[in-house]
């Protein structure tokens, strides 16, 4: 059994635990942290998603998660599952994104509006009374509903194969998509079966949606080979819009018409009226899934034949053919045995050759309707709350993603596959507010029933603010610069005034320009918010962060980040809190006050995961990297042990990568005691270890020396000669 270490995140140090025994070391985590983390990767895929869709068919369609019942392709926004984070489930995610996108960018959605009109347009009234008298004066409605149907399926072979030709880098999507919905074991053994070769509309639909299949046979009902003809798929590109679908949809329903068996057709009908009264679903009447809920009446036919072809397969590669003539497996031989005796009819007898049994077209009909569902757009998605739909637009407007980092950490020891680091570019008051949020203590009022923020440094903050000021008006000469013209000069740019004199052997025309000015320069300050930092330590460096984007907000020519590093459940978590290129400085004084430190400290990982944010050095900037932290890297998440040597080895090559950018990196260690701290030993030398020369030791009743080192660093002038 393993061993579980459990610990409060708020208020914990980052290196009092770095003795601690990390031997069959295994952190639990809560329910609502696994959820966290889940919606972080939900809010990646969907920005995938949405990349793929728009540069697929060049729009920039909204990509949104179901969030009751039934997903649908409105004609402007693609709805996709909350299961798409879920293994296996991206590709065909994509694919089906990809499919309605496609749909939004070639369809014509007003002739699907009112289809009675359009098929009326194309047909005329004469041959739809016609169609009314040939099927026995049945409903106008069920005639214009079937075709459709018809007319769903041309036009989705239509528009996929235009995508398909378009942009076939993504073929692999459409492939996953239709193994998924289309390439099903129950439907190929359908389609090599006896059955549905009545002349009835469910045969013909049945046989008509699975043209494509190779066990596809264009004898297997009346006209099927003219309808194969008419449907033409190897040229399906001839057909270049909605409407040219149409007219091929009526073609077909005009054959299927023509050879329907009536006495047949009426037993279909009153089967089919039995089982509507039976189970309260009829045709096209897809189910309604709640939040939360699961698709009713599947349990026991999911578990026994799987979601889609792939995943009605064994691990061995079998399929269900190979179960015998009967179909019957052995018992005993996992998900694959299952699979074959439901095909194989065990314990309905044995069928009849060619014939499927009871329980094989129970199935069967399930597929059958899921493919119709398909082509209806009403597949079914699993949905999010509106709660977990909130927090999805807020980790989507904060430009969050998951990076993942710690690959280059030796395998077996700390990390063998690396660590997804939750990367935040932008803090804002939404993110602030979110439950999800590890660095803003989150209170309930019981007054108003609702949560807030508490506050934890607002007078930090107003002083912060008032040496921000002060150090603004000292820095403003920054943004002044002094020119110095020398004449006469044997090289440099031609003086005007000067030409006349070359006739005179005069050789001294050119002059040069001496700017005397200051370079723009870049500040990105990287904070330590593990609750070791709590107290003083905290209050204290949130005044001085304060003060330096304060002054910074008042000079034209500098620029600053501020971003702070912790833990949210079991994984790094670092987020861009200010930066004065996006955000006002009203930002700072407003939100800063909120933030609190808890959880440990990734170190090295956060400034891996951030470090594609950093601006490095240029001809034209200075870039400066100022680190404020109290302690040793440490962090445990899920199967990963950050701490001790390879650790700080790991943060010295982030370091070192940080410094090869041409930033200049400082690293201050703030001690809560008075006196030195010890370089040689402990945590002092750890530190040492990681930041190497740009390592400083403050007390932390002198945090202001960090303005004062900035103050010096920014008033350093180089010249420039032009």
């Amino acid at each position: 059994m393993s061993k579980y270490k459990s610990y409060s995140s708020y208020g914990n140090s980052s290196w009092w635990m770095s003795d601690w025994d990390t031997n069959d070391y295994t952190i639990s985590y809560s329910p609502k942290q696994e959820k966290s983390k889940n919606l972080y990767k939900m809010a990646a895929h969907r920005r995938a998603i949405a990349n793929f869709v728009s540069i697929v068919t060049g729009k920039n369609i909204p990509v949104k998660f179901n969030t009751k019942g039934n997903s649908y392709t409105d004609g402007t926004t693609v709805v996709i599952s909350s299961k798409v984070a879920e293994p296996n489930e991206f590709d065909p995610a994509v694919g089906l994104a990809l499919h309605e996108g496609s749909h939004i960018k070639l369809s014509n959605f007003k002739l699907l509006a009112d289809m009675y009109k359009s098929i009326q347009k194309v047909v005329g009234p004469a041959k739809l009374k016609e169609w009314q008298e040939t099927a026995n004066k049945k409903n106008i409605d069920d005639i214009i509903y079937t075709i459709k149907d018809i007319l769903n399926w041309v036009e989705d072979r239509r528009i996929d194969q235009f995508i398909f030709d378009a942009a076939p880098g993504y073929r692999d999507y459409y492939r996953s998509m239709y193994d998924k919905y289309f390439n099903d074991p129950a439907i190929d053994k359908g389609m090599q079966s006896d059955e549905l070769k009545t002349e009835t509309m469910d045969s013909y639909m049945f046989r008509l949606i699975n043209l494509h299949s190779k066990f596809s046979k264009a004898n297997a009902l009346k006209g099927l080979n003219e309808i194969t003809k008419i449907a033409k798929l190897s040229d399906i590109n001839r057909l270049k819009t909605t409407d040219d679908a149409l007219v091929v949809a009526c073609d077909i329903f005009e054959v299927i018409l023509n050879n329907i068996d009536a006495e047949a057709q009426k037993a279909e009908n009153k089967a089919n009226g039995k089982k509507q009264k039976g189970n309260g679903n009829g045709q096209g009447q897809a189910q309604q899934a709640g939040e939360g809920e699961e698709e009713a009446g599947e349990d026991d036919i999911e578990v026994e034949m799987g979601d889609s072809g792939s995943e009605g397969m064994g691990d061995d590669g079998e399929d269900f053919d190979e179960a015998g003539d009967n179909g019957v497996a052995e018992e005993g031989k996992g998900v694959v045995g299952k699979i074959k005796a439901v095909l194989g009819g065990k314990g309905n007898g044995k069928p009849a050759a060619g014939k499927l049994s009871q329980r094989q077209m129970e199935i069967l009909k399930k597929k059958i309707e899921k493919q119709k569902e398909f082509l209806r757009g009403e597949v079914k998605k699993g949905s999010v709350s509106s709660s977990e739909n909130k927090s999805l637009d807020t980790i989507d407007q904060s430009g969050t993603e998951l990076k993942t980092v710690g690959q280059e950490l030796a395998n077996g020891v700390v990390i063998t596959k690396g660590i997804e680091c939750i990367v935040v570019k932008k803090m804002n008051q939404s993110l602030l507010e979110s439950a999800d949020f590890p660095l803003a203590d989150l209170r309930y009022n019981a007054k108003d029933g609702e949560h807030q923020n508490s506050v934890q440094c607002a007078s930090e903050v107003a002083e912060g603010i008032r040496i921000g000021m002060v150090l603004g008006k000292k820095l403003q000469v920054r943004s002044e610069s002094r020119e110095t013209i020398f004449n006469r000069q044997l090289v440099g740019r031609m003086d005007k005034r000067m030409i006349s004199s070359l006739g005179f052997g005069n050789e001294h025309v050119f002059f040069t320009k001496e700017i005397d000015a200051y370079k723009k320069a870049n500040l990105h300050i990287s904070v330590d918010a593990s609750g070791s930092m709590s107290g003083t330590k905290w209050r204290k460096t949130m005044t001085n962060v304060v003060a330096l984007a304060k002054a910074v907000s008042m000079i034209p020519n500098l620029e600053i980040q501020i971003s702070f590093r912790t833990t949210s459940g079991e994984l790094p978590y670092i987020v861009i809190a200010y930066d004065s290129r996006v955000d006002k400085f009203i930002k700072v004084k407003t939100l800063f006050q909120y933030l609190r430190p808890g959880g440990t400290t990734p170190e090295g990982l956060a400034f891996e995961g951030v470090m594609k944010q950093m601006v490095g050095s240029t001809t034209d900037v200075e870039s400066y990297f100022l680190n404020i932290s109290d302690g040793e890297p440490y962090f445990h998440g899920k199967g990963y042990n950050y701490q001790g040597y390879y650790a700080s080895k790991h943060t010295k090559k982030m370091v070192d990568k940080i410094e090869a950018m041409g930033i200049k990196v400082m690293s201050y260690f703030v001690n809560e005691y008075s006196g030195d701290v010890d370089a040689t030993s402990g945590s002092g030398k750890v530190f040492k270890d990681c930041y190497g020369k740009a390592a400083h030791y403050i007390n932390v009743t002198n945090v202001n020396e960090v303005v004062r080192t900035m103050n010096k660093l920014f008033m350093n002038k180089p010249a420039g000669i032009e």
